[in-house]
């Protein structure tokens, strides 16, 4: 994000409440204040301030001319930090005569629902604006919020993205650092990575901070926002999902779950997916006959909400759910370190081989298992072993375990905390 700050475009920072996007900001104010800008050309506005909403409602010029009042030099670059920007009633219309009237002016602005960003931004925005999807904390950054930079250094070092395809699991540093990283990573996976859940030590907090979390979403992004009267509806279906988190999702299957109409949980399942609670992923297919080709499976963006979404907080020891818990971290953390045009898929044939994940883009297809037990020795899975005949092409398969290192026939093996 810093490589735009002189951009002419519009940074537009979206994610769900709470998951940092206020930090990101006021991070990129002491950035400018220690690169030396002026302090007269940075503003922050925050929306959830009635007098600065109904400023910035004026219009243009009431945002200019307080901008003025305030020190700002027009003529030269001033820097506008705007937070919780979907509570204009026409923020694409301000934006837009922003951007054009005011050369000088960098716009920097946040968004805590899509719902409402996609409602009210137009395409009069097109070209003018880069969008950055804010996600709660990487493995590697709750370390870092946990005071273990050394092991958040290894994990960023040693991870599955950053990792050479020649490289040799055994030699990798971080190895040697698996017993400190898995003890969080245990924490991580209950929990998740809400910056302020990675800073609670206390649980009986970390679970009141979890369920504010959780209702407060309900309560805004559902009831008020999305304007959806059936919360027990809406909070069946979160359950459902979360039970089955990775699995097959079944639309028919679901209405007779939760007792919604059909029609009614894919409107739901759109508006979790708008809200960053849930991200579905598509089937990797070039052999309809063979593949499924069209049923979705969803994931979680945060384990901790997850787990608040059927209420269970237990250690992860005592868990029958260890297995679907490590699945949707690593999908988090490869979707938190996908590049641009890389697609996460996944692979289940009609005879129900199946590879949890299928990384694809840029020249390079890469089937990627997730395994979550101990192992004493590689054992590939049939699915990686099929995925790879069909698909000669694929590169460096790759099983994500609970605490093994190796190889095998080409198959690297490296623990979930890598990912």
């Amino acid at each position: 994000m810093l490589a735009y700050l002189d951009q002419p475009e519009i940074l537009l920072l979206v994610g769900a409440r709470q998951v940092g996007k206020t930090t990101l900001m006021k991070m990129l104010l002491t950035h400018l204040r220690q690169r030396g800008e002026p302090e007269q050309a940075l503003h922050y506005l925050d929306l959830e301030d009635m007098a600065l909403l109904h400023l910035l409602e004026g219009g243009q010029h009431e945002l200019t001319g307080w901008l003025a009042a305030h020190g700002a030099d027009l003529s030269r670059k001033v820097y506008v930090f705007i937070d919780e920007i979907q509570y204009l009633s026409n923020p694409s219309n301000l934006l837009k005569l922003l951007a054009d009237s005011q050369p000088n002016l960098k716009l920097i602005v946040s968004g805590s629902s899509t719902l409402e960003i996609r409602r009210k931004f137009t395409d009069s925005l097109a070209g003018r604006k880069l969008v950055f999807e804010i996600y709660p904390l990487s493995f590697a950054e709750f370390l870092v919020f946990r005071g273990e930079d050394r092991l958040a250094q290894a994990v960023r070092d040693n991870g599955v993205r950053a990792l050479a395809a020649d490289a040799d699991p055994m030699a990798l540093p971080a190895r040697f650092l698996a017993a400190d990283c898995f003890r969080y990573y245990q924490e991580f996976l209950v929990w998740g990575g809400y910056p302020r859940i990675a800073l609670e030590p206390d649980e009986q907090r970390k679970a009141a901070y979890l369920a504010e979390l959780y209702n407060a979403y309900v309560r805004k992004d559902i009831k008020d926002l999305a304007r959806i009267d059936n919360v027990s509806g809406f909070n069946n279906l979160i359950a459902a999902l979360a039970h089955q988190a990775g699995g097959l999702a079944n639309i028919s299957e679901l209405s007779n779950v939760t007792r919604l109409a059909r029609d009614t949980v894919e409107h739901y399942l759109f508006l979790l997916e708008n809200t960053f609670i849930i991200k579905g992923t598509l089937p990797f297919s070039r052999n309809p006959r063979k593949e499924i080709s069209k049923m979705r499976k969803y994931y979680f963006l945060d384990n901790g909400l997850r787990n608040m979404a059927i209420r269970s907080l237990a250690a992860l020891d005592s868990r029958s759910d260890a297995g679907e818990l490590a699945e949707n971290a690593v999908f988090t953390e490869l979707t938190k370190r996908s590049p641009l045009l890389e697609e996460i898929g996944f692979w289940r044939t009609q005879t129900k081989t199946e590879v949890d994940f299928i990384l694809q883009g840029e020249g390079h297809l890469r089937p990627v298992e997730v395994k979550f037990r101990p192992l004493s020795k590689p054992k590939i899975p049939g699915g990686i072993r099929s995925f790879m005949q069909d698909y000669p092409a694929a590169q460096d398969p790759l099983v994500l375990t609970r605490d093994h290192f190796g190889a095998a026939d080409g198959v690297k093996f490296l623990p979930c905390w890598l990912a």
